[in-house]
């Protein structure tokens, strides 16, 4: 399950109580203000350039595109996708607003971008292990990529983990997994001072790689401590806390553990908040941003809690919240990165609601050849069943659950899923399961007008890309009576009121 339970306690109260105030501005109106961000524009709204070329293209020949993966808070991080020429030639071009780290999955784990850079990739089909950079910034990202691939490699202890030899908890407790945790970062920056003393690194790239082991440390205490103290009930204080974390979060580079870290902070400060002020935050959302603002001292992780609260919101397609309240994240929140990232999301998003076909047809169709392009696609085995489903539901609402039989969060729905189903019988909705694994459970509560497909792993692997599920699930899909996917995410629970409103607005 992911760790945005407590937030969606509170985005479900928000979405379905009346507004508390109102505002003047007409919806139409909005603008997204970007006026008062810290620092000279001139720095930081600089493009950066990445080319590449790979080498022996054809052994992999119906490879014709690769992706930049921009992280962000967000499930799905940002993309760009540029198209492989028949010289094996690629390019993007974006705005990193800030030192920041991106990745170009499964050839490139990180790669260090600066406002402004010009950095070329040389790639090679028949060996992924040759990754060759020039330009401004070659010599730390061949020596980041080295230490990525031989010194750090992110693997931490976690509250589920088991001895394989007698099926017991590796951890059971708290204090037992903090004491293991620990001894792994003291390995990891064991390791660091190995990879100093052979790749002679400079300050800058020692102090990024230092930063980036201790972020994985801090985000793996904060999250999976979070677990000992909600579902066993142990004692966790004196573990951690948040201002063990602060010093990370200088503003040098914004690379991802750094927003995987805020997330994992952001689950955390819950530990401390009450019934009663998770009631008074429901009814007021100012109320909650004040109490992220004071769980830390530092200004940056501060912007950064809030930033990860309203993108949630855009997360969930709650633009009308977003505009509703954004007078307080314009006001909080100032660092050039935080702020033009969530304008970029809060168009992309405001673009997908005025339109969502365009953006719909394009995850529907992305396996398919662009008019003029040759027909050597593979086809993606997750796509062709959607389509499958979608070619059988014709003037018919279909609601689409991506999960597990092992999931708890796909068992805590099915009753609700469930009850959903019975209440739309006779009425133009199919509910659909697409469960990951392939246990056929049966379960006789099942209403006659719910499906199950048990994914192969053709098709398992062809969604993973696009929706994430190994992110987490239970993910949902929404799409009105033409077979446009009008809605996707994790909102979309049959528990939640919302849930139902949007079916009733696509049956109407």
């Amino acid at each position: 399950m992911r760790r945005t339970i407590p937030l969606l306690l509170i985005c479900l109260a928000l979405m379905s109580c009346k507004r508390d105030r109102q505002t003047d501005m007409d919806d139409a109106a909005f603008v997204f203000n970007t006026e008062n961000i810290d620092g000279d524009e001139s720095d930081y709204a600089r493009p950066a350039v990445i080319t590449g070329h790979i080498l022996h293209p054809e052994v992999y020949p119906n490879t014709r595109e690769i992706s930049l993966s921009i992280p962000f808070f967000d499930r799905v991080a940002q993309q760009q996708t540029s198209q492989i020429s028949e010289d094996g030639d690629f390019a993007f071009s974006f705005y990193p607003y800030s030192p920041r780290s991106v990745s170009m999955a499964p050839f490139v784990d990180e790669l260090m971008v600066c406002p402004g850079d010009s950095i070329h990739v040389e790639l090679d089909f028949s060996d992924f292990n040759y990754v060759v950079f020039s330009g401004r910034g070659a010599d730390n990202n061949e020596k980041l990529s080295v230490f990525r691939m031989r010194y750090y490699l992110g693997d931490w202890p976690s509250f589920g983990a088991y001895n394989e030899e007698d099926d017991e908890p590796m951890y059971p407790t708290a204090t037992g997994f903090a004491e293991a945790a620990r001894l792994q970062l003291d390995s990891y920056l064991e390791s660091l001072e190995v990879f100093v003393a052979a790749e002679h690194p400079g300050k800058e790239l020692e102090d990024y790689c230092r930063k980036e082991i201790e972020a994985g440390y801090y985000r793996a205490l904060a999250s999976q401590l979070v677990q000992y103290k909600r579902k066993l009930e142990q004692d966790v204080s004196g573990l951690f806390s948040i201002k063990d974390a602060e010093h990370l979060f200088d503003g040098v580079c914004m690379n991802k553990s750094l927003f995987e870290l805020t997330s994992s902070l952001y689950s955390w400060q819950f530990l401390s908040v009450s019934d009663g002020e998770l009631r008074r935050f429901i009814k007021d959302i100012s109320l909650y941003i004040n109490h992220l603002e004071k769980v830390t001292d530092n200004a940056l992780l501060s912007q950064m809690l809030v930033t990860d609260f309203y993108n949630s919101l855009l997360n969930e397609n709650s633009l009308d919240k977003f505009e509703e309240y954004f007078d307080i994240f314009n006001k909080k929140v100032r660092f050039p990165l935080l702020k033009l990232e969530t304008r970029d999301r809060y168009l992309f998003k405001k673009s997908y609601q005025e339109n969502p076909r365009l953006l719909s047809d394009a995850i529907l169709n992305a396996d398919r050849p662009k008019d003029g392009e040759p027909a050597t696609f593979k086809k993606n085995e997750g796509l062709e069943l959607i389509r499958s489903v979608l070619s059988g539901s014709e003037g018919k609402v279909v609601h689409i659950c991506i999960g597990a039989s092992w999931c708890i969060g796909t068992q805590q729905e099915k009753p609700f899923l469930n009850q959903m189903a019975q209440d739309y019988s006779g009425q133009p909705v199919r509910f659909v399961n697409f469960y990951l694994d392939d246990n056929p459970s049966f379960d006789p509560a099942q209403p006659s007008n719910i499906e199950d497909f048990h994914l192969t792993d053709a098709q398992r692997l062809g969604l993973d890309p696009i929706f994430h599920t190994g992110r987490g699930i239970p993910f949902y899909l929404l799409f009105d009576k033409d077979g446009v996917m009008v809605d996707f995410g994790d909102h979309l629970r049959p528990s939640h009121p919302s849930t139902r409103e949007a079916i009733d607005k696509h049956l109407r």
